[in-house]
């Protein structure tokens, strides 16, 4: 009779044993398959969490240690009342981000957006712009920043979704003369795409605006998707409805010199901020760049708040696999243990037979693995019911300690000048989607056989070690 059949006849006789395993299987396959599904459901979570705020770093001059770094003297001041002299300087990088640097950049692996901007503050007196909440002097209503630009695209204000194309197109970086204004604006002042602005240039030499008239074509409307509560305090020249944005070449004739000819700072976005140290490292390998005129400053607050209590759930849920893991196989050899003390008898015939004892163990194990097939499928239904509760009731708790810990908001804003980055609230607050999958029903199998085996030949230990004349001596 082979080990097969008679495994399969001792399971069927043995009811009571049978279903006393069988239950045993049962609730530890469920535990295990509960704690893989919510481990692995962690996992998509922090990815899911990691693509959605992705990581930034900024790139900007070095202007403490860059060797590129000029300051020249603009002019000398005398206070009428004091005597005291002041003197202004004017201080700059000969060595500047290009349009060339930021598209290699932009293409390097692991960067999502690349972006860079010009501030001018310029006069449009033909607008009618949206007035601020702080007064400001006479000479400076008709100012609004005007931020120049090579791709309006990849503009964080646009990327973070705090402003929304809603008509025309964006500015690229083969566009001259060209902006992109509110719609809010546009509708203030009458305009459409199409119609011109004008400004005046800038001269560092008159250190003032000169009488030089620079036209822009507007191309593009934009929508702001937030503005300024009610209380704030904002300048009519911060207000984000009369921002104007321009292209590159636009803002150096505005700027009217040629010191700012590229960009002292980028803003760059990854896709994943966990290889935050692999994207930099790449950007600095790229020709064309002297970084001994930049330094890099990264920031992975926003994401590291918000993984916290998925990273701290990750944590909680291995070590618990561990533990039922380890557990399981101890009771499961305890309980094997006891009965193959009660089998010495059946031992004894089948040595006395001539049955080898390997084969004596292969039938054990075949017999506890039937049960176990049966017993882990029935924990798929069983893990569903329960992975999802326990699941989120471990992230609520892992949520709770870690806003102890720094009082850390589910949601957060950031600031960049006057402007509020508008942030997407963090899904963590939400919960995570626990479901069994096929994947984790398989791997439940593969740890649980290798329980089953290991707990099999520590029960046999035992008993196998003895001879069969010690064997047929305790049967006596």
């Amino acid at each position: 009779m082979s080990i097969f059949k008679r495994a399969f006849l001792y399971v069927t006789r043995k009811r009571g044993k049978t279903i006393l395993l069988f239950a045993i299987l049962l609730i530890m396959a469920t535990f295990v398959l509960t704690g893989l599904s919510i481990w692995k459901a962690s996992e998509v979570a922090q990815l899911n969490l990691r693509q959605s705020l992705g990581g930034k770093f900024d790139v900007f001059v070095d202007w403490s240690n860059s060797p590129y770094v000029v300051k020249e003297p603009v002019k000398d001041e005398v206070d009428e009342e004091t005597g005291k002299t002041t003197s202004s300087f004017l201080m700059y990088s000969t060595v500047q981000f290009t349009p060339e640097n930021i598209a290699a950049i932009k293409d390097a692996p692991g960067v999502k957006y690349c972006s860079a901007r010009q501030d001018n503050l310029l006069p449009f007196d033909e607008l009618s712009l949206f007035p601020g909440t702080i007064s400001t002097d006479a000479k400076y209503q008709s100012y609004t920043k005007t931020l120049g630009v090579c791709n309006t695209e990849d503009d964080e204000l646009f990327t973070t979704g705090t402003l929304t194309l809603a008509e025309g197109r964006h500015i690229s970086a083969d566009d001259t003369h060209v902006a992109i204004i509110s719609r809010d604006l546009a509708e203030r002042n009458e305009l459409k795409i199409g119609d011109y602005l004008t400004a005046h240039s800038y001269s560092m030499e008159d250190n003032g605006f000169t009488g030089l008239e620079i036209k822009v074509q507007i191309i593009g409307l934009f929508t702001p998707n937030a503005v300024e509560q009610f209380g704030e305090t904002v300048t009519t020249y911060d207000k984000i409805q009369n921002r104007i944005f321009v292209d590159l070449q636009t803002s150096k004739e505005f700027d009217g010199g040629e010191i700012n000819y590229g960009f002292s700072a980028l803003h760059v976005t990854i896709d994943d901020p966990q290889n935050m140290a692999q994207v930099v490292a790449a950007v600095k390998a790229l020709p064309g760049i002297d970084w001994k005129a930049f330094t890099v400053e990264e920031d992975n607050e926003t994401y590291e708040n918000a993984a916290a209590p998925l990273a701290a759930l990750n944590e909680l849920v291995v070590t618990l696999l561990i533990v039922i893991i380890v557990v399981s196989a101890i009771i499961l050899a305890l309980i094997l243990t006891l009965w193959t003390k009660t089998r010495i008898h059946e031992i004894g015939v089948f040595l006395s037979v001539g049955i080898r004892k390997s084969s004596i163990i292969g039938q054990y194990l075949i017999e506890v693995l039937l049960i176990a097939v049966f017993a882990f499928g029935l924990s798929y239904f069983t893990s569903n019911g329960i992975a999802g509760q326990i699941g989120n009731h471990l992230l609520g708790q892992s949520v709770q300690v870690e806003q102890e810990d720094n009082s850390s908001s589910a949601a957060t804003a950031v600031e960049v000048g006057a402007d509020t980055l508008i942030q997407k609230p963090l899904p963590a607050e939400n919960g995570i989607h626990v479901s069994v999958g096929l994947d984790s029903l398989i791997l439940l199998y593969l740890i649980g056989f290798v329980i089953i085996i290991v707990a099999v030949s520590i029960s046999s230990i035992t008993v196998m070690r003895l001879k069969p004349r010690e064997i047929l001596s305790k049967m006596s």
